[in-house]
């Protein structure tokens, strides 16, 4: 939930600009998603499955039972211990990869919009997993899982991904725990999850503990307006509470500003000690910045791309 000025606050619906240029797509094209654990795939990828198979890379060794291929035979062992052992391989499997897009009408909030930045981290992030075989899955959410799309694999399906991205609808209000705890309980098998908002939600760790309890890799974007980390406020000022209409009415002074600073702050800290404590990956990302350059400086940072 966000409050804004109904009468100053500036909206935006940016569903006409392109999300991402050309030439950042191209430089997306050469990273590759970070996944802190291995996870079963579906099909032959490139990522390190628990499964063992045919990839050239060793894994371990088990003895021979009758069936098994004879080519995968360790003949210099059998000739040392007079056993037959049989070499394992690491099998090469897709990774799941599931992007949530928080579209609650608190992310229309700025200009260019939290949504907006929002899906333009939802298409990089999409798009490395497009690139590198990787299956990927995108729901919206807001008072529950919305629009979603997928299961999506290879390069070829990013245009009609990106436009689907773009005409995303952004309104009403958050059930933050709701919505991440029913794509929990439907969610076929566990992998990266990427979680985008500005987890202004009173609930926001009930639903990422939710994903936690599926054993996901959760990586935690924060997307703020600058006009929420630095308001530029003054005057008499009738607040309205964007998902639920309710309005206040306030007289804003250096002291409410102070206080309000002080709030913010209490709650970045608390959603970075959050973290921390459950080994989720997040980051701030600000709406209105070189997308591009910030995108990119921050998923390296975090060690979320490669």
């Amino acid at each position: 939930m966000a409050v804004v000025d109904a009468d100053t606050a500036p909206r935006e619906r940016d569903e006409d600009q392109a999300l991402l240029s050309p030439e950042f797509l191209r430089r997306l094209e050469r990273l590759r998603i970070v996944s802190r654990r291995t996870f079963l795939g579906r099909q032959r990828g490139e990522r390190r499955s628990p499964r063992r198979g045919a990839s050239v890379e060793f894994a371990d060794f088990r003895n021979y039972v009758p069936g098994d291929d004879p080519r995968y035979l360790d003949w210099n062992a059998c000739a040392r211990l007079s056993r037959l052992f049989l070499k394992l391989f690491v099998e090469e499997e897709d990774l799941y990869v599931t992007v949530l897009l928080d579209t609650s009408e608190s992310m229309a909030f700025g200009a260019p919009s939290k949504a907006h930045c929002a899906k333009q981290a939802a298409a990089a992030i999409s798009y490395i997993a497009l690139c590198s075989l990787d299956r990927l899955f995108v729901h919206g959410f807001a008072p529950r899982l919305g629009e979603s799309m997928g299961p999506l694999r290879g390069r070829g399906c990013a245009p009609r991904f990106i436009r689907w991205l773009s005409g995303v609808p952004i309104g009403g209000s958050t059930d933050f725990a709701g919505a991440l705890k029913s794509f929990a309980l439907q969610a076929s098998k566990p992998g990266i999850a990427v979680v985008i908002s500005d987890f202004l939600a009173p609930d926001y760790q009930d639903g990422l503990k939710a994903l936690m309890q599926r054993k996901f890799d959760i990586t935690a974007m924060q997307v703020l307006a600058p006009e929420e980390i630095n308001p530029d406020l003054a005057g008499d000022l009738r607040l309205v509470d964007s998902e639920t209409g309710e309005t206040r009415e306030i007289s804003v002074t250096r002291g409410l500003l102070r206080g309000y600073l002080e709030r913010l702050s209490g709650f970045e800290s608390e959603f970075s000690r959050f973290c921390l404590r459950y080994g989720i990956n997040g980051l701030l990302l600000t709406a209105g910045e070189s997308f591009e350059d910030l995108a990119l400086r921050a998923l390296w940072r975090r060690r979320l791309v490669t």
